[in-house]
C-alpha cells in the first residue's frame, strides 16, 4: 500500500460495475503506488521493466477481485483497494499465468520464480495466522495526495461494516512499515511477520477481530 497526504478530502464515489478502460486505468494506480514498494521492487528489480509491466501484473489482481471478491474506488479513480471475500481462497498462481503474458521471455522466468517465492511465504503466513474464512485486503493503493481518513472512508470502511454485520474477520499483509498505524486506525493488529527467501523483504501480517456493529472507529 501507499499512502499519501492531502488537506482537502472530495467526495466519494459509489461502486459501480467496472468497464475494460476503467480497469486499465486502476491498474495504472496500483502500478504507480507501488512502483517503488519492496515486494514489487523484489520481484521486478529492473525499474525500466518494472514500470512496463507492473500495470498488467495489477491488472491480473484486479480481474482477480472483480472474480472472487470486490473493487472499492474513490472519486476520480486515484485510489483502489482489492479485497476478496471470505468464501475464496486467493489463486495466486492464476494471477502468476495471467501476469507473465507482458513480461520479455527472458525475464518471464526470474519474475515466476519471485513471485512464487513471494506468493509462498505469503499465504503460508496467512494460513497459519487466519485459517478460518476472513476478508482479505489484497492491494490498496493511493496515486494522489489524500488524506488518511479519505482513504479509509472509501477503500476500507465499507467493508470492515460488512464483515462486523457477518462476523467475519478482515486479513491483510504490508510490506511498508510506515502503513502499520495506518491499519491500526482500523482496527488491524499485527499479529505474525516474515521475510521472503533469499534477500526479499520483510513484511507485516494485520489481522481485524469481528467487532460490534455498535462499536466506532478511534477519533483521529
Amino acid at each position: 500500500m501507499n499512502l499519501q497526504r492531502l488537506e482537502n478530502p472530495q467526495q466519494l464515489s459509489p461502486l459501480a460495475p467496472l468497464e475494460a478502460p476503467k480497469l486499465d486505468s486502476l491498474a495504472t494506480v496500483l502500478s504507480r503506488a507501488f512502483h517503488s514498494e519492496p515486494n514489487l521492487v523484489y520481484m521486478v528489480p529492473d525499474e525500466n521493466t518494472r514500470r512496463i509491466v507492473s500495470p498488467s501484473i495489477f491488472l491480473s489482481a484486479i480481474r482477480a477481485g472483480q472474480l472472487f471478491g470486490e473493487i472499492h474506488t474513490m472519486e476520480n479513480a486515484d485510489g483502489v483497494a482489492v479485497w476478496i471475500r471470505p468464501e475464496y481462497d486467493l489463486p495466486f498462481r492464476r494471477m502468476v499465468r495471467m501476469g507473465l503474458m507482458a513480461f520479455p521471455f527472458n525475464q518471464e522466468r526470474e519474475f515466476t520464480t519471485r513471485y512464487m517465492k513471494l506468493g509462498a511465504s505469503v499465504e503460508e503466513v496467512r494460513k497459519r495466522l487466519a485459517p478460518s474464512p476472513h476478508w482479505y485486503l489484497m492491494f490498496l493503493g493511493v496515486e494522489t495526495l489524500r488524506p488518511e481518513t479519505v482513504i479509509g472512508e472509501a477503500l476500507i470502511e465499507p467493508v470492515l461494516s460488512r464483515a462486523d454485520s457477518t462476523g467475519s474477520p478482515c486479513y491483510l499483509e504490508t510490506f511498508s512499515e510506515k502503513t502499520l498505524a495506518f491499519y491500526k486506525d482500523y482496527g488491524f493488529r499485527i499479529t505474525g511477520a516474515g521475510r521472503i527467501p533469499d534477500g526479499g523483504p520483510n513484511f507485516w501480517a494485520m489481522a481485524r477481530a469481528v467487532e460490534s456493529t455498535e462499536s466506532t472507529l478511534p477519533p483521529r
